[in-house]
């Protein structure tokens, strides 16, 4: 039923999508999430219409990652004005609190990192003592509702704790421990009073929701295209947030001689207008919403790249040959933007013609070219399946 409902609304917003930027306020991105310190950026943040940053509570730090900035609690605490918690506040930033430790392969049910080493005990200390995935769950929703606590989150907002790997239904195995470990968390999270998300795949997210009952409050999907379950949960409506862009990097600039300064990388996500717009941020010690209005023009403003060659024109009188020449800094370099959307990748749209639409192929604020409408989908919910195959996803149109 609420698929039915979800698309009966879609199909008759479909007609007058294409042009809901033009009524739009703000259409540019409001939420984010980053692994690393905002406090250089946060001015310019704000400039480019964030509203939300997505930043990381974890058991310990993962210096092996490079991760040295990933926890906001080593930013500092509320009590001092130069921390990163007391300069989003003052800066009127809200936050989408983020628990992720080794989470991103089906070993941590077991305790374990990628390559099979007992992660380490609460106290940070590598003892290679092997555990059930009960105790992990244990020692991750302790770190993160003190963490939480210890940086003012109040009660009543959420902590969306990372799936970030594939599997498949044939894996009952990791499913099983994968409910396990959310029950222990979800029973903590409960009495803590703090509300409970998840951040996967599509299927890891259908599952956590169908599970005694519901074992999450909210749910976002993962960014990446080929997991299990991802599109067609997307096209259900059951989600909340979306992961829309990632690895992107902002504010890197051009040097002189070459190459560019670093910036911040980060990721960028979609709030679902369908569900509700309390879905857990947190500013100071109340929660915080996204205005109505702003997801809305948000979400009806991005579309997904359903033709194999979805080809971004540099001007609007361009022909299909003359394609985006344009550059982006990341890690230190410059680098070509993609003369083309990626196969059920995200765009925002701006300005309209007949038959070309303005797209901004990176979310980054700042339109890159154009596209023909035939490239896209007729509206954000309708996100296409991952075709494995290169050749056959090249050769896809839409229709």
């Amino acid at each position: 039923m609420v698929r039915f409902v979800f698309h009966s609304i879609l199909a008759g917003l479909a007609a007058l999508s294409f042009f809901a930027s033009a009524l739009a306020a703000e259409t540019r991105i409001a939420i984010i999430d980053t692994a690393y310190d905002t406090r250089p950026y946060l001015d310019k943040l704000k400039e480019r219409g964030v509203a939300v940053i997505g930043r990381y509570y974890a058991r310990c730090d993962q210096p092996e990652y490079g991760l040295t900035q990933k926890r906001l609690i080593n930013q500092g605490l509320p009590n001092d004005p130069s921390s990163e918690v007391a300069q989003l506040f003052a800066k009127g930033f809200a936050i989408l609190s983020i628990y992720q430790y080794y989470s991103n392969t089906p070993n941590k049910f077991h305790g374990q990192n990628r390559d099979g080493e007992a992660l380490p005990d609460a106290n940070c200390q590598w003892t290679g003592f092997a555990r059930t995935v009960e105790e992990e769950a244990r020692l991750d929703v302790d770190a993160a509702i003190s963490q939480a606590r210890s940086v003012g989150q109040p009660p009543g907002t959420a902590i969306y704790f990372g799936v970030d790997f594939n599997f498949q239904d044939s894996d009952r195995e990791t499913i099983d421990l994968m409910q396990r470990y959310f029950r222990v968390i979800r029973r903590s999270m409960v009495a803590s009073g703090y509300k409970l998300g998840a951040y996967g795949s599509g299927r890891a997210l259908e599952i956590l929701q169908q599970t005694d009952g519901g074992l999450i409050d909210y749910a976002w999907i993962s960014a990446s295209r080929a997991f299990t379950g991802t599109s067609e949960f997307h096209r259900s409506g059951n989600w909340h947030l979306f992961q829309n862009q990632v690895d992107r990097e902002w504010f890197g600039t051009p040097r002189s001689g070459g190459g560019c300064t670093h910036g911040l990388p980060l990721d960028t996500n979609v709030q679902n207008m369908f569900q509700s717009t309390d879905v857990g941020f947190w500013q100071g010690n109340t929660s915080f919403v996204v205005p109505e209005e702003r997801t809305f023009d948000i979400f009806a403003t991005r579309r997904f790249a359903c033709d194999g060659d979805a080809v971004i024109r540099r001007e609007k009188s361009s022909s299909a040959s003359d394609v985006l020449r344009a550059k982006q800094c990341k890690g230190g370099k410059s680098l070509r933007v993609p003369p083309k959307i990626d196969y059920a990748n995200a765009a925002r749209i701006g300005d309209v013609t007949d038959t070309l639409a303005e797209v901004d192929v990176d979310d980054d604020g700042t339109f890159d070219g154009w596209t023909r409408h035939n490239n896209l989908t007729g509206h954000f919910g309708w996100k296409p399946d991952w075709i494995f195959d290169t050749s056959r996803r090249n050769s896809q149109s839409c229709g």
